[in-house]
């Protein structure tokens, strides 16, 4: 044997010999940690500082929690109490398995329960609730006037800190409250005092506290609740203005008596008519009649010399429009040209604008034609698509009309002006304009602001009462989401949006500031304001404090009554919290509910037991079917198998189709057939939905609802917000059109109100959903849905024609609808020198290729960079 060979043998011994004394070092370890268990202190044994030898896991567990119920936070202080151990038992049990030593049972079995400790405390969990409704079976068979359903009472006997019951339509919510109430009180002998209960509405709270009549017990709104708080922490109650909205009138009128106020907002409106187009007026701003959307005409901002309302033929026409009424030019769109020239070739040539001035005494007339040309002279591609001809012809039609215009005028010798669509790209609209006017002769009065505000807003007009109900909404949402009017700004900054910026600035925020003055001069606070308070006192001194806190209606929860809920619990030992709510039926988001805190439930309270009562009291198939696949459509609601409470139980879901001929008939011809001694209700998207029977039948108005006279009956009109929790035998829901104010509603908040309000879910029409969901919903015999026949909503297409329903698209163009922000028209002047194609631009914008090409023509024209360099 070699030396090398004879180190190679002794080298393969040592390291054997090393492996030998590790696996009996290893034993010898598994040994000692195997008494280490066997002599744990047990986590019973913390509790009761008794000694008790250790068995197993499960063991401690049902003596520590003999007759309990395991919370989340007791199970993680149980698994907490063995977390040491444990990992160090899995880094030996590892060990022994490099090894290939055998792992003691002691081990094996401690590891085991461990990893199954979740396991295990469901089934303690389950076993203990199931033996509590055995106990209770009696109680909860008479506690109301009928027995309570097995979802019901589980959710009932939650014992977990925090408890989300998810409802639905008719699933005896309220019942479940009540029954909730009396469990905590007769059965568990929790003082009423102790139990808080809060509804949104005084109505609601009011009729809990009746149906409870539990003395000791009354249900609260949050503001009632907070103003008591505030009344108790400092012996005063405070004084509410309830007339927020005279208020804020009142100061805004104020203001406009202040020129730089005056002048920002009509700099504001003049702005978002030119740049944010997109956004406020939808479709019809996609620009230049797109072939898709069928839109052969838009309304133009003011109307003509006559005071007739104006409708022409494309974007471009209707900024010219706008820059004649602030150049105060009188004018008439397409009035027939002063000769007859029509011939077996032409119809009578109608210029697009015939302009009338004054001079030496005589009344000139001349003429503006806005050509849709570039400076190429070539015209947009759709011009071809939409006559179904090639390029080329399109072209050749569009120029020979152009020459025959241009050869009326010098054959006439009246005076012709004209714009091109390349104008809008290489020059300011308004400017051009002024100077070709100026060289005709016409004369010129830029309006000043008094004039541009009048013009915009008349004083108490729908558009002003429009526009100041925007601030109001802002203010109040602003406080609502509890954000502060900086941090608004800072996001505003971020997201490069000039616009809003501007407006926040210059005109809510001065309206804000004098809003909060005005209160705090007459020693007053607004509803949201008491909120706040109650939660500031809440969180100083804790001047209440409860067992249990049970809310209705949770979807509808907000920040600011969120952290007011927070505040409540605030305490040492903080209350349990039972909420019940419907994310199927949550519809205020408008109002400020946000939908994530009833949807991600414990990432904002903590660890949660969700409880499910999915059977319907109010209506039976094919409804329940019907209405659960259309809002499930929607991935973010929560999952639910919505069944009725009897099988037999059934109820219709009809459309019904007409036409402006047939409409009353079809009304008088429903409610005949609905029988006298039911219910009926006419429910509509909006509050003006009635329009149409109000021209047929007489109304009467009694103590704030409102009825018409239908066949003889008495029957009530309801917007569907306000038809939320409400139930009828009958409902007939008006109106489901597709329209800008159809259902679903086509109208957007304005674009500025996303920095206050809660984020919504990205499916299309998502609210709306929810709205139409809660429509068909609350007849218990029959739902009555009514469409025009020309133009069904999306949702009738839907139900009418399921095999057709597609799951929407990702969408290339998600964009389409957002309005341009600074940032994103920097990056697209940036594509577009960079030479890259309108479709690339488009791709990488999520926009439409025509909303790029109308976009860079509308940077160009107003002077892009000049103006906003000049203003920030």
């Amino acid at each position: 044997m070699s030396e090398a060979e004879l180190y190679w043998v002794i080298g393969i011994a040592i390291v054997l010999a090393v492996i030998v004394l590790i696996r009996f070092w290893l034993a010898a370890q598994a040994k000692i940690f195997c008494d280490r268990i066997g002599a744990q202190t047990l986590f019973c044994d913390d509790q009761s500082k008794n000694r008790n030898a250790f068995i197993s896991l499960e063991s401690d567990l049902e003596k520590s929690f003999y007759n309990q119920f395991i919370r989340a936070n007791d199970e993680k202080r149980f698994i907490d109490h063995y977390a040491t151990i444990a990992s160090e038992a899995k880094v030996l049990q590892r060990r022994l398995e490099f090894f290939s030593l055998k792992k003691p049972k002691v081990i094996t079995n401690f590891l085991a329960d461990f990893d199954r400790l979740h396991s295990l405390v469901r089934t303690h969990n389950e076993t203990f609730i199931q033996a509590i409704l055995a106990t209770n079976k009696d109680f909860f068979d008479h506690c109301l006037k009928y027995p309570l359903d097995e979802q019901q009472r589980r959710a009932i006997v939650s014992e977990e800190n925090n408890c989300l019951v998810v409802s639905s339509a008719g699933s005896g919510k309220t019942s479940s409250i009540v029954g909730k109430v009396k469990y905590l009180t007769e059965v568990k002998k929790i003082p009423p005092e102790r139990i808080l209960l809060i509804s949104y509405t005084n109505k609601a709270a009011a009729e809990l506290t009746e149906r409870l009549g539990v003395a000791g017990l009354k249900g609260y709104t949050f503001h009632k609740l907070a103003m008591d708080l505030i009344g108790k922490a400092t012996g005063q109650k405070p004084s509410i203005c309830d007339k927020t909205d005279a208020v804020f009138l009142k100061l805004y009128h104020e203001l406009l008596n202040e020129r730089d106020f005056k002048r920002h907002v009509v700099e504001y409106l003049i702005d978002r008519q030119s740049l944010l187009t997109d956004n406020e007026k939808k479709e019809r701003e996609y620009r230049q009649r797109l072939s898709e959307l069928k839109q052969d005409r838009l309304k133009a901002d003011f109307p003509d010399m006559d005071g007739n309302v104006i409708y022409v033929r494309s974007e471009q026409e209707r900024k010219i429009c706008l820059a004649l009424s602030l150049l105060s030019v009188k004018f008439r769109y397409e009035e027939p040209y002063e000769h007859q020239v029509a011939d077996e070739m032409h119809s009578q040539y109608r210029p697009d604008f015939s302009i009338y001035f004054e001079k030496e005494g005589q009344i000139k007339r001349i003429y503006l034609e806005h050509f849709g040309i570039n400076e190429k002279g070539l015209v947009p591609v759709w011009f071809a698509r939409d006559k179904g001809i090639s390029y080329e012809e399109a072209n050749r039609k569009y120029n020979d009309g152009i020459t025959w215009k241009r050869a009326l005028h010098e054959k006439f010798h009246t005076v012709l002006l004209t714009t091109s669509s390349a104008d809008f790209l290489y020059s300011d609209i308004k400017n051009k304009l002024k100077q070709l006017l100026q060289n005709a002769g016409v004369p010129i009065e830029e309006k000043g602001e008094e004039q541009l505000y009048e013009l915009f807003l008349p004083r108490d007009s729908i558009e002003e009462k429009t526009f100041i109900r925007l601030v109001i909404s802002f203010i109040t949402l602003l406080k609502t989401s509890c954000k502060t009017l900086d941090e608004v700004i800072n996001e505003v900054k971020k997201a490069h949006d000039t616009q809003s910026l501007f407006a926040i600035k210059y005109i809510f925020k001065p309206v804000y500031e004098r809003y909060t003055k005005a209160l705090q001069s007459k020693n007053e606070i607004d509803f949201t304001d008491v909120i706040l308070k109650a939660t500031d006192i809440c969180n100083a001194s804790h001047p209440v404090q409860y067992d249990y806190i049970i809310v209705d209606e949770f979807q509808d929860i907000s920040v600011d009554r969120y952290q007011f809920l927070n505040a409540l619990r605030s305490s040492s030992v903080p209350a349990k919290l039972f909420c019940v709510g419907d994310d199927w039926q949550s519809i205020y988001r408008f109002s400020g509910s946000d939908m994530s805190l009833f949807n991600q439930f414990s990432d904002y309270f903590g660890p949660t037991e969700i409880d499910k009562i999915e059977t319907t009291y109010r209506f039976g198939e094919p409804l329940v079917s019907l209405s659960s696949e259309f809002i499930q459509r929607n991935q973010a609601q929560i999952k639910k198998a919505i069944h009725p409470f009897n099988a037999n139980v059934n109820t219709q879901l009809v459309f019904q189709s007409y036409d402006k001929f047939t409409y009353r008939d079809l009304i008088e011809e429903l409610v005949s057939k609905v029988p006298a001694n039911q219910s009926l209700f006419l429910l509509g998207r909006y509050s003006f939905d009635d329009y149409h029977l109000s021209l047929h039948f007489k109304s009467i108005k009694e103590g704030g609802r409102f009825y018409y006279l239908i066949n003889g009956r008495k029957i009530e009109f309801l917007t569907i917000h306000k038809s939320k929790g409400l139930e009828a035998d009958y409902v007939i829901v008006l109106q489901c059109n597709k329209d800008r104010y159809g259902f679903p509603s086509l109208l957007s908040d304005d674009w500025i109100l996303n920095y206050v309000l809660t984020k919504s879910d990205k499916y299309p029409y998502a609210e709306e959903r929810r709205i139409f969901y809660v429509a068909i919903t609350r007849a218990k015999v029959k739902t009555y849905v009514l469409y025009h026949k020309s133009t069904p909503s999306v949702f009738i297409d839907e139900f009418l024609h399921p095999k057709k329903t597609t799951k929407p698209k990702v969408n290339l163009y998600a964009n389409r609808m957002k309005p341009w922000t600074l940032g994103e028209e920097r990056f697209l002047l940036k594509l577009y020198e960079e030479g890259k194609s309108t479709n690339e631009i488009a791709f990488k914008l999520k926009r439409t290729p025509t909303a790029i090409v109308m976009r860079l023509g509308e940077i160009q024209s107003r002077g892009f960079k000049k103006r906003y360099r000049a203003r920030y």
